[in-house]
């Protein structure tokens, strides 16, 4: 999953409304994410997020401490990353359909591309070529929907957080979407990175109360101390946690 280095500026963006579906360089097929689900995508999403609840809560005895139903209306939910199970934790356990960022390395990976077109997860290049995903997660806000970043941008090599990368701070400043900060605790004891020995340790999810950019000064400096903020709150939920 992606944090989304911010590479736009705040000039508007070129209107991108039309949903046409795309592929990548990779010839990976491409969703708009605000695509029409139909009930065949509907039940199938109800199944898998179901599924991953049952066998979530059943090996790895995954907890939910303060986490408040998500309210109606555009918010960004902003997860710590320290494994590749955290997406399905996070996805597993809210309580709307939320739609993720994430790399397009993995978005393209041809026998997951199906899971994430279904799931209407937007795909995250490098570089300059991450504005469409920036537009992209703003039109989701800008339809009231949930989106889901992870503002470090990658798995922590060693398990500590990472300097946040500036897209979510973007996206909260250009949609006035709260921010609600999340810890997700024991994943990397579960599936460290770079190992695919999976131990069924238990898994805490915590939540904190939102934030919003309007509350921070203008610009990118504002930018830098909102998402320094979301980041001490992450922090400061693990550490609640440790206490427990």
């Amino acid at each position: 999953m992606s944090g989304v280095s911010d590479s736009t500026s705040d000039r508007p963006a070129a209107a991108e409304q039309a949903a046409r579906p795309a592929r990548s360089r990779r010839g990976a097929k491409r969703t708009d994410p605000l695509a029409p689900t139909g009930v065949i995508n509907a039940i199938g999403w109800m199944v898998i997020v179901g599924g991953l609840g049952v066998i979530m809560r059943t090996l790895f005895r995954v907890r939910r401490v303060d986490m408040a139903p998500l309210p109606e209306g555009a918010l960004i939910v902003a997860p710590n990353h320290r494994s590749f199970l955290d997406p399905a934790v996070v996805g597993g356990f809210c309580d709307r359909r939320a739609i993720f960022m994430m790399h397009a390395k993995y978005y393209d990976h041809p026998s997951l591309n199906w899971l994430y077109r279904m799931a209407r997860c937007i795909p995250v290049e490098s570089g300059n070529e991450n504005r469409r995903a920036l537009r992209e997660g703003k039109r989701v806000l800008d339809a009231e929907r949930p989106l889901v970043i992870f503002p470090e941008g990658t798995i922590s090599p060693d398990g500590e957080p990472q300097e946040p990368q500036p897209g979510m701070a973007w996206l909260a400043r250009k949609s006035d979407a709260p921010v609600y900060p999340v810890f997700v605790g024991g994943t990397r004891e579960a599936l460290t990175k770079g190992s695919w020995k999976l131990r069924l340790t238990p898994i805490t999810l915590r939540s904190g109360a939102p934030r919003w950019r309007s509350e921070f000064p203008p610009g990118r400096g504002g930018d830098d101390l909102f998402s320094r903020a979301i980041m001490d709150d992450i922090a400061a939920l693990g550490r609640a946690e440790e206490r427990r």
